[in-house]
């Protein structure tokens, strides 16, 4: 199966289970708490990702680990991720997973590609048109780019609105050539 596929099957697997079970919030908690541990260690990753411990013994050790940080309800989640999931892919998972539970929410993440860094003023003033526009909560993440020289991009979900400066030139040149 492609790995693209595979992870997405995961995501949404453990969205609807989560959801249906009513655990989606903690597992969320959980899948970004583990997420991050296995970002941060080689070794925890490569032991979550391992078939050469058995998954009994895995359990033991992790309740071990997580007795002091994790309640049962949590610990149980993680039981079923361990039976469940590749964690070589735990941290795209994850992504997915967190962008599923925005997208249930209405949640919308916007891009804001500039030449500068933009006020907390002028991201207000952006995310409240973007807002009205369309009809969900939004959160701006403002990224510089010296080589749009101008204007703005953005990328609201699937679809990119380019009003750079550098692009309108490069279409005027584009049109000037072909004329």
């Amino acid at each position: 199966m492609n790995q693209n596929k595979k992870i997405d099957k995961y995501a949404k697997a453990l969205y609807t289970v989560f959801k249906e079970n009513s655990v989606d919030q903690l597992g969320s908690e959980v899948l970004a708490t583990l997420s991050k541990i296995s970002n941060n260690s080689q070794k925890f990753k490569q032991f979550l990702s391992t078939k050469r411990i058995e998954l009994k013994v895995k359990k033991e050790i992790l309740s071990n680990i997580f007795s002091e940080s994790l309640n049962q309800s949590q610990l149980s989640l993680v039981y079923c991720l361990l039976d469940n999931i590749d964690f070589n892919y735990l941290e795209t998972i994850d992504r997915k997973y967190q962008k599923l539970m925005q997208d249930s929410k209405g949640h919308v993440n916007v891009k804001a590609v500039t030449a500068f860094q933009l006020s907390e003023a002028e991201l207000s003033d952006l995310e409240s048109s973007i807002k009205s526009k369309v009809d969900s909560n939004v959160s701006v993440e403002n990224i510089t780019d010296k080589t749009i020289l101008g204007g703005i991009k953005l990328k609201v979900g699937n679809t990119l609105i380019d009003g750079s400066l550098s692009t309108k030139l490069e279409k005027l040149k584009q049109s000037m050539v072909n004329k």
